[in-house]
């Protein structure tokens, strides 16, 4: 009919046979349009999309999950290394507490400067400690040895108390026996070394101790306790006193004018032993003061307490 408009075209359809092998059985055939062709590729490809996206993200989810089970056993592990850690310092926490208080007694000891083998470290034994402590902590340059825990608990354990204490009781005993306070109240007239022979002076003689002047009939003291071994006359020296303060350590005491010990006597620090005088070579009223270390004479003064006034 004439202004009637034209029909679209049919739409073009597909189909699809599926025939079985050897031409037996039921033939299937399916009719489609471009149309449902399409959809049904769009379909397919946001199917294969989603499943790609899902891969990826259980992928990362397993990583992750790994990951976390990595760090939870690795913190199990050093949590079980801290708590052995813990317990073998609880099992030597009085072996430390010895130890510290056997440093802080030779400190005190050393302190006082009187000890003879104690004191400051030379260099050489300063700078091998220093590497020691930052071998320990850890904090040393680079390059510093470290030592692991068990190294140190080790060489804790290695400690012989028994020897500890042995050895703090010698450093004790020796500490004693050095020279508490001065034998006599007066100045040093005379120190230890050469000099010229006051009986002589042409010549010079060694001195083998300190000379402090003193007013006649004054106190002498032991300056350590220990055992009387010599109360009498000697040669060159008058009345004399010796003592012994063990570890082997001896003090002289010479030209008193009285003797108040006899040999066999134990005497305390600050015990009054004899009397100033001048007998024996003497120019006048001193106590002539001698001490012995290991058979040794050496010089008092330094082992003697400091004194401004003398």
């Amino acid at each position: 009919m004439a202004g009637r408009p034209e029909a679209p075209p049919p739409e073009p359809r597909f189909t699809v046979m599926v025939v079985p092998d050897g031409g037996r059985g039921n033939v299937v055939e399916r009719s489609f349009s471009l149309r449902h062709a399409r959809l049904a590729a769009t379909g397919a490809g946001v199917v294969i999309a989603g499943l790609l996206l899902a891969a990826v993200v259980q992928a990362s989810t397993l990583s992750r999950v790994l990951g976390h089970d990595d760090l939870v056993a690795e913190n199990l592990s050093l949590r079980s290394q801290v708590e052995a850690d813990r317990a073998q310092l609880a099992e030597l926490e009085p072996l430390i507490r010895r130890v510290r208080a056997y440093d802080e007694t030779l400190r005190g000891l050393a302190a006082r400067g009187a000890l003879p083998g104690f004191g400051p470290l030379d260099e050489d034994a300063m700078a091998a400690r220093e590497d020691w402590i930052r071998g320990v902590v850890g904090a040393g340059a680079a390059g510093a040895p470290s030592i692991t825990a068990e190294q140190l608990f080790a060489e804790l354990r290695a400690i012989d108390l028994d020897e500890l204490d042995l050895n703090l009781a010698r450093v004790q005993a020796a500490s004693e026996a050095m020279p508490q306070l001065w034998p006599a109240d007066g100045p040093v007239s005379s120190s230890f070394g050469w000099r010229r022979n006051p009986f002589g002076r042409s010549r010079w003689k060694f001195h083998g101790g300190l000379d402090i002047a003193a007013e006649y009939g004054s106190p002498i003291l032991a300056t350590g306790a220990g055992v009387v071994v010599w109360a009498d006359w000697s040669h060159g020296c008058g009345r004399m006193v010796e003592i012994d303060h063990g570890e082997g350590i001896t003090t002289r005491y010479c030209h008193a004018s009285h003797l108040l010990v006899a040999v066999g006597d134990e005497v305390l620090a600050g015990e009054t032993v004899a009397l100033v005088g001048s007998s024996g070579n003497s120019t006048g009223p001193h106590c002539h003061y001698e001490l012995d270390i290991d058979g040794e004479k050496v010089d008092p003064y330094p082992y003697l307490p400091e004194d401004e006034g003398r």
